[in-house]
């Protein structure tokens, strides 16, 4: 959102943002449950399947409204 690097990834949305654009984007719901987890650059990232939380996610598309959907 703004041009500050990214210190952390949203969970949920697998998006990475600032602390400033975290707080702005999921102020309000239904992203205000959402968790965030501070980058570290050297790590795997370990997102999991949303539909499946047991299952790393390993690939996902954005649909027309902005969803993920897990591959």
């Amino acid at each position: 959102i703004c041009e500050t690097d990214a210190k952390s990834l949203c969970i949920e949305c697998t998006s990475y943002y600032c602390d400033s654009c975290f707080k702005y984007v999921h102020d309000k719901k239904p992203k205000s449950n959402h968790k965030k987890d501070k980058i570290d650059y050297f790590a795997p990232i370990d997102i999991k399947c949303l539909q499946h939380p047991k299952i790393p996610m390993n690939l996902f598309c954005i649909d027309e409204r902005g969803n993920h959907i897990s591959i």
